[in-house]
């Protein structure tokens, strides 16, 4: 059983959970949630550490207790979980169901089962269609349960990046291992950083393919063997994911590597450009006065052709060859430019760790700062803190501060209610380090509405980022309909800073509304919204959407150093 799938089977527990609806189930809830989360996004296959640590190698994992634990190794050894039957008993199966539509909660799920008498998706489609139960449902509701349905009906079996790059890592350090390989990498949409991806592409040189191809075949991360080939194969990982793996000529390894790698529209539009050059791309080399000139790095590629080496992250077609023609690529930020985090939960709200242990962590990871950003007092499922809540929690700040030579900055993430207006007063803001704005509820306001709402926001003298503007979660919600250029022209006036949320299921803003935003002058923040240990560790893939959308470490605030981010908050 695949991480996903032991994911799923601890998620559908908070779900039935949920629809039962007692107030004592709340931290259980919470729990399995959580767990679900790590265990979707855990770098290591848990069958792998529970061979290796047996159950207390599980329940060592962050976020997994004892009772999670022994369930994970019960799906391990039997693929099923008598807890989960046992309360699928106890609840109508369409309910559950109804649950997977994105913006169907627990008490709306009850009421298309038991009030609509739905039988499943498909029939409650149906009902909607027809126009049926309009006494229980508001025409608003059904547009959005309808709109729901088309989203879930879109989803794929793509991989979270998160997901798919430590796989495609591990399979790349255990190929350059061999003695038989030269070069190794994965390419395709992995390679460029995409926020999914579907199967996993590797290429590799070798003098001896075939050994290479035999002995990767019986690595230990092959559930199945799909094809195996002299230079090529297709197996299914242990995690569920296809890998293809083609071994290719070294001296054409550049040409290869930049044709595999892609994107599609990116290879067209430099084919297009090297044909007015009377030059003739492939993925073999380039063809020139009669001759095949081949290139062993990707640089000689784009060299030959006159232009700067393109990064992958930028080969979308988006004025990228043009910029490269006239050097005038953006030099790109990398994980090293980043000085702290400004977006982080404690276990003064919804975070499973205390403020001296999130800045022991940071301090190690290289930071110059942190900022402890709790959930406030309107976001009630996340123990929101309220004025009081924020000076106690300000002398915990102290304490921990004469521990580590880091600096803790105190922060928090408040809620911008539907009207625009915030949800904790003006003197217990003014007091605080940093303020992140964010959206949590009324996600489907209609454009002009949602727009002055987050304007409102971004006009507000306290508030320093808007935290994950969107509002997207890949695959369960889409992004909000919003005025992008209003918001950015606003941002670029007051300064206010739009945040580029690393975690997993958001990546918020997505790359191609950063590369806009840019354009109009804003300025960005990358951070985790880290709710445990290992979510501190996600920065590179905020990095990642931040290079795609073409910023450098002059556009994001936390490449700052303290003295000069102080400044800007005090703005």
């Amino acid at each position: 059983m695949t991480n996903k799938e032991i994911a799923t089977n601890i998620a559908q527990i908070a779900k039935i959970l949920e629809l039962r609806g007692t107030e004592k189930n709340r931290f259980r809830i919470v729990a399995y949630e959580r767990a679900a989360e790590t265990i979707a996004n855990y770098p290591e296959d848990m069958r792998l550490v529970y061979e290796k640590g047996g159950l207390k190698g599980l329940n060592d994992i962050e976020g997994v207790g004892e009772s999670i634990a022994e369930k994970i190794e019960e799906l391990i050894k039997t693929d099923k979980l008598a807890y989960l039957k046992e309360l699928q008993e106890d609840i109508p199966a369409a309910e559950v169901e109804f649950l997977a539509i994105p913006g169907v909660g627990p008490k709306m799920a009850v009421k298309l089962a038991e009030e609509l008498k739905a039988k499943n998706i498909e029939d409650l489609k149906k009902k909607l269609e027809k126009g049926e139960g309009e006494k229980i449902i508001l025409d608003k509701t059904r547009e959005n349960i309808l709109q729901g349905i088309e989203i879930l009906g879109k989803l794929t079996d793509r991989l979270l990046i998160t997901e798919a790059l430590p796989i495609a890592e591990d399979i790349v350090k255990k190929l350059t291992e061999l003695k038989e390989t030269k070069k190794v990498d994965y390419v395709g949409s992995l390679r460029r950083m995409k926020d999914t991806i579907g199967d996993i592409d590797i290429v590799a040189t070798s003098s001896e393919p075939k050994k290479v191809i035999d002995q990767f075949v019986q690595m230990s991360f092959v559930d199945h063997i799909v094809t195996q080939g002299e230079t090529k194969s297709t197996i299914i990982h242990r995690q569920g994911v296809q890998i293809d793996l083609e071994i290719v000529p070294s001296e054409e390894y550049g040409s290869l590597l930049q044709h595999f790698t892609g994107s599609k529209d990116h290879n067209v539009a430099l084919r297009t450009y090297a044909q007015t050059q009377n030059k003739s791309v492939s993925e073999h080399g380039i063809k020139y006065s009669g001759s095949l000139h081949q290139f062993d790095t990707e640089s000689g590629v784009y060299g030959f052709l006159g232009m700067d080496y393109i990064e992958p992250e930028l080969r979308e077609n988006r004025g990228e060859i043009e910029a490269a023609l006239k050097k005038q690529l953006p030099n790109l930020l990398n994980i090293h430019d980043i000085k702290g985090d400004l977006h982080v939960h404690s276990n003064w709200s919804d975070g499973n760790l205390s403020i001296l242990e999130i800045a022991q962590i940071a301090e190690k990871m290289g930071y110059e700062y942190i900022s402890i950003t709790d959930h406030t007092v309107g976001l009630g499922i996340a123990h929101g803190l309220s004025g009081d809540s924020f000076l106690a929690r300000q002398k915990e700040i102290g304490k921990a501060q004469q521990n580590v030579k880091i600096k803790i900055l105190s922060g928090a993430e408040v809620n911008i209610k539907a009207d625009g207006d915030l949800d904790v007063p003006d003197d217990v803001l003014e007091k605080l380090d940093v303020v992140v704005g964010s959206v949590h509820s009324s996600f489907r306001q209609d454009k002009e509405t949602m727009t002055e709402r987050l304007l409102k926001a971004i006009n507000h003298p306290h508030i320093d980022i808007i935290g994950h503007p969107s509002g997207r979660l890949i695959g369960q919600r889409e992004p909000y309909e919003v005025d992008w250029a209003q918001i950015f022209e606003n941002c670029a006036k007051t300064g206010t800073a739009l945040e580029i949320s690393s975690f997993p299921n958001r990546l918020d803003l997505a790359d191609y509304l950063v590369q806009e935003a840019k354009r109009h002058g804003c300025k960005f923040t990358i951070d985790t919204d880290s709710h445990q240990m290992e979510h501190l560790e996600l920065m590179r893939y905020g990095i990642s959407v931040a290079r795609r959308g073409w910023c450098e470490a002059s556009d994001i605030l936390n490449t700052q150093g303290l003295n000069e981010l102080q400044k800007w908050l005090r703005r």
